[in-house]
């Protein structure tokens, strides 16, 4: 595959995308320049509408046709190219670094061994959670290493790739159920069976309007997936949770920690155990 970029003013994007389109080429993207923002819960983006856009152009043909597409390209957009690069990256597969949390355990391909180390093998399909982010590193130490898992039952809400979920099995707990709005059932199941771990259900949907999903009530729960989602959930996690259950937090930032905090102690909750690795913070709530 080879890419070809031109650079044009963001005002005139769309009408250079839909040109393209008139004449049958479709594999178009590009490269908006952003600027990284904060809120109260986390980061945000905004587009800077005032710079230029790198506009990519991919051609999929052999190279002896790049000649040819490039000046039929020029014809269309009036416009000469700034570079033309080969690509011949795999976009069917997702393979990421090792990652190793502790001196004891490592998420890994299947593939690889790593001597003296627990494995957990994982191959990454695209869905949230692959250990790489500060917060999932934190509350999987948290669940390999120091929390109590034995026997207990897991909800694990916005589970994406199930690596807590995994985690949790590994740990010992009895029953997992992963929950994800977005259908990442294959790849939760997928990663369960490549660690020969078959106690963990999988459940797509919105458990906030639906509630025939989950019906059960659980010694652990778990949610990763910001300090505004956390506060939404909190009722439902009230409701789901077994007396003297415990719940694990994680995804929040340090600037709006007391305020997620105080949310979850008005529900009867007390803090724990806080961690914090840069301004990610993870906490443990009775």
């Amino acid at each position: 595959m080879f890419i070809i970029s031109y650079k044009l003013p963001y005002e005139k994007l769309d009408a250079t995308i839909e040109l393209l389109a008139i004449n049958d080429i479709y594999n178009v993207f590009y490269e908006n320049p952003l600027e990284i923002t904060t809120d109260n819960y986390g980061y945000g983006y905004l587009e800077k509408e005032d710079e230029e856009i790198i506009l990519k152009v991919a051609f999929e043909g052999e190279k002896e046709g790049l000649d040819e597409f490039k000046d039929n390209l020029k014809a269309i957009l009036k416009m000469d190219y700034i570079n033309v690069e080969e690509n011949n990256y795999d976009y069917t597969t997702y393979d990421f670094p090792a990652i190793h949390l502790d001196e004891k355990y490592v998420i890994a391909s299947p593939d690889e061994e790593f001597e003296g180390k627990t494995k957990i093998n994982f191959i990454s399909q695209g869905a949230f959670g692959t250990g790489l982010h500060e917060t999932t590193q934190d509350i999987l130490k948290l669940i390999l290493n120091t929390l109590d898992m034995k026997e207990k039952s897991v909800l694990d809400i916005g589970t994406g790739s199930g690596i807590l979920s995994i985690a949790a099995s590994m740990a010992g707990a009895s029953k997992i159920v992963a929950v994800d709005i977005r259908d990442v059932e294959d790849e939760v199941m997928l990663n369960a069976s490549l660690n020969n771990l078959n106690n963990i259900e999988a459940v797509i949907g919105n458990i906030l309007d639906d509630e025939t999903l989950v019906k059960d009530n659980f010694d652990w729960i778990f949610i990763n997936i910001g300090g505004e989602e956390t506060k939404m959930f909190m009722k439902y996690i009230k409701e789901h949770l077994n007396d003297n259950g415990n719940i694990l937090v994680s995804g929040l930032v340090e600037w709006s920690f007391d305020e997620v905090k105080e949310n979850i102690e008005s529900y009867g909750f007390k803090l724990i155990s806080k961690h914090q690795t840069n301004e990610w913070v993870t906490a443990v709530f009775n």
